[in-house]
């Protein structure tokens, strides 16, 4: 039965109509929903508005959902009680429909999100939705996969482990099914649960047994997909991997008697035409579509060519997202995808060109022959699946031919762990033997990738502070499609943002802030207080001793004393040493008596002291004699970004710098400091919330995204205003970054 709810709660907007088209025996379920999307309706995170509605569907049921509107562009998703999807957007080309038809492979309550294609669409829907064998659309049959036309449907089997059942041996509870087959049949069977951890075990006539926990690091699933190697009947165990665990089930049998066939003969061949009154694409391009229905363990071959237009090709598995492929090899005449089956159901092939409107004649051929992974008398499993690993164990692997591979054409090897939200983990995969590629994926979809830790081309890291609790996959894989060889897997917690020590022993630097000029330029509120402030930052946050740090403000803020104190830290440091200079106060622009190609405006910045200014490339001579081989200049002053071209020219210097060379620094006063970079910087070092992975050790990196992330939040948020080239303009100043040398994962500052 479909039951709305509404997305707002109570009142008479909120309310929900149902009409019922009829509501006796297996007719029971339809329905037509009118409503509307508008302001105040939930939102996807993309932005659109959404209502949803849950539908109570037992496995191996149909559902239609028909779904279309005048005002906006209709988008159609259907999720399944395990999180699957299914999505449909512009039915037949048609811009105001979108239409599902889907067999259910679980139980349970599924639901429907209205929604639209664009973020902000608004407008009156009508949903249709009809739970029965044979659909109402009587244009929509390419949408039927050809099993259920013909009759052929998997058999499904609903049950519940409960006390009282039979147990195995080792006290699990069990369920007995028998399937009838024949030699050489292929045969999948697909077990689901939600209450418990399912385990599927196929018992042979002979006797021998395959087995399944957790397909592809699935808790809620196990699957066995086998060619049966005799004629006879099978016996079918549904159980648990716990003793003593109960719960409803659903089991999909395809193949054997009476569980549906697999129709598709090794190859096959279609020969078409795009052409005007064909369904188009939204971006205006025709399209042919096909169906197969896919059997875990093949290796299907798809091979599309025309001279007639640049042919484009899509396929589109029963559950995850599109395959695509264009230009072979960089030939326009054809699109070639070769994809690894993992999914049991219905695959859409989907032919079409490159540019909207193109036609003409094309050949598709289909090669459904191939098999991945190791034979059946060798894989005990019967299932393709994942290596599951502790969060601290290291295993050893290699990439084969036999591998199943990622859509790129990389063998690939698939590996799970359960983790905890907040907690640290490391995930390292080496080999010298080939360039090794590591994707990460999170129990939510998140997919996070490496290549070349740090420029290392025979290591790949993923370090991080898991976003969630759940069953995170590992893909050991290569950056290279073909590439073969052993790897080393390691996942670790006691390693996992262990942060790497900083490339110095000690913190010295120069504090300069001036807020009274004494009349020789207008006065500034805070700025003195910045010196300070960044000083004791320091201090308190990265471990600099009180003694390593000069601190002029104001009147004591001359040229003179400005070049004292950097000769003298010179005099005191050494190579080990990690050099800070910052000021905060005036800064100006000056112009310059000759070109200089590096600065191309004609124009030196200057920061101005209480005596007078020192220009760009007179800085960087002050700085020359520092013997420091790390180096980070912070200015918080008008035009600074100009001093990026004249000091980030030497090795180990960074620099962060207020605003743009031509745009005027604002006060931020209602941070109470002279400028924005002086607050952010020194909340980076003292709040730690800079350190995105919270290993302590600040990189040049987070701490440059970090400042980033406060002025496009902070400053843009502060005023509608900046000054540019002396002309007010709307907007707001921004910062600029310039890390020369210094690695952008390397240890900057390491916090306390």
């Amino acid at each position: 039965m479909l039951h709305p709810r509404s997305p707002r709660g109570a009142g008479p907007r909120a309310a929900a109509v149902l009409v019922l088209l009829g509501c006796a025996g297996a007719a029971c379920g339809q329905g037509r929903h009118d409503g509307r999307l508008e302001a105040g309706d939930r939102t996807l995170s993309s932005g659109e508005f959404y209502d949803e509605y849950p539908v109570e569907l037992d496995a191996g049921e149909w559902v239609e959902l028909d779904l279309t509107s005048s005002d906006f562009d209709p988008y159609l998703v259907l999720v399944a009680p395990s999180g699957a999807a299914e999505r449909n957007d512009d039915h037949a080309g048609s811009q105001t429909r979108s239409y599902l038809r889907v067999q259910a492979p679980e139980s349970g309550r599924w639901r429907v999100f209205v929604t639209s294609y664009a973020p902000g669409e608004t407008g009156a829907y009508r949903l249709a939705v009809h739970v029965g064998d044979r659909p109402r659309c009587e244009d929509c049959a390419a949408m039927v996969p050809a099993a259920a036309q013909d009759g052929a449907e998997p058999r499904f089997e609903r049950g519940r482990l409960a006390a009282g059942d039979a147990t195995l041996q080792s006290g699990e509870y069990v369920d007995e099914y028998r399937v009838e087959g024949r030699a050489g049949e292929p045969l999948v069977l697909d077990l689901r649960a939600t209450g418990f951890d399912p385990y599927l075990i196929l018992k042979m006539p002979d006797g021998g047994q395959l087995d399944n926990d957790d397909h592809e690091g699935d808790r809620t699933r196990s699957l066995i997909s086998t060619t049966l190697p005799a004629d006879g009947a099978y016996r079918v165990l549904v159980t648990s991997y716990a003793v003593g665990e109960t719960g409803t089930y659903d089991l999909t049998i395809r193949g054997g008697e009476g569980g549906g066939t697999f129709a598709e003969a090794d190859t096959r061949s279609e020969r078409g035409r795009l052409e005007a009154g064909d369904a188009t694409l939204r971006s205006g391009e025709f399209y042919d579509t096909y169906t197969f229905e896919g059997l875990p363990g093949q290796r299907v071959r798809l091979d599309l060519r025309s001279d007639a237009f640049d042919p484009y090709l899509v396929l589109q598995p029963p559950r995850g997202e599109a395959l695509k492929n264009d230009d072979f090899e960089g030939d326009l005449t054809r699109s070639r995808i070769e994809h690894d089956v993992t999914e049991p159901g219905t695959y859409r092939v989907y032919v079409t060109s490159y540019r909207p409107g193109e036609e003409g004649d094309y050949e598709l051929a289909m090669d459904f022959g191939g098999r991945f992974g190791p034979s059946e008398d060798a894989d005990a499993s019967g299932g393709f699946d994942a290596g599951e690993l502790t969060l601290d164990q290291s295993v050893t692997g290699a990439l084969e031919p036999s591998d199943r591979r990622l859509a790129s054409g990389e063998y690939t090897d698939l590996h799970v762990f359960d983790g905890e939200a907040g907690e640290p983990v490391r995930i390292e995969l080496t080999s010298t033997e080939f360039d090794p590629y590591l994707i990460v994926t999170t129990p939510s979809g998140e997919q996070i990738d490496n290549d070349d830790h740090e420029g290392d081309r025979t290591r790949s890291v993923v370090e991080m502070v898991m976003p969630e609790g759940g069953r995170y996959r590992v893909q050991a894989t290569s950056y290279a499609p073909g590439e073969t060889g052993r790897y080393r897997l390691r996942i670790s917690q006691a390693d996992a943002l262990r942060p790497e020590p900083p490339a110095y022993d000690r913190i010295a630097g120069l504090f300069v802030g001036i807020s009274d000029y004494g009349g020789r330029a207008g006065d500034l509120a805070y700025t003195a207080a910045d010196a300070t402030r960044i000083r004791d930052a320091l201090v308190r946050g990265a471990g600099m001793r009180p003694e390593d740090a000069v601190v002029l403000t104001d009147r004591a803020a001359t040229r003179a004393a400005f070049r004292a104190a950097v000769q003298d830290l010179a005099a005191r440091t050494d190579e080990r040493t990690l050099f800070v200079l910052f000021f905060s106060g005036h800064g100006g622009r000056y112009d310059r008596t000759g070109p200089q190609p590096a600065d191309p405006d004609g124009l030196d910045e200057s920061i101005e002291l209480f005596d007078g200014a020192i220009l760009d490339d007179e800085l960087n001579a002050i700085l020359a004699p520092l013997r420091a081989s790390h180096q980070l200049v912070v200015l918080d002053a008008c035009y600074s970004g100009g001093f990026a071209k004249d000091l980030i020219a030497q090795p180990g210097r960074m620099g962060l710098f207020s605003s743009e060379e031509d745009v005027v620094s604002a006060v931020a006063s209602k941070f109470e400091a002279g400028g924005y970079l002086a607050r952010f910087f020194s909340d980076a070092l003292t709040t730690h919330d800079a350190d995105e992975d919270r290993n302590r050790a600040l990189t040049p990196l987070e701490l440059s995204e970090y400042l980033r992330a406060r002025y496009a939040g902070d400053v843009r948020d502060d005023g509608t205003e900046v000054i540019v080239a002396n002309e007010t303009r709307p907007g707001h100043q921004h910062l600029v970054v310039d890390r020369g040398s210094l690695s952008p994962f390397s240890t900057l500052f390491l916090l306390r």
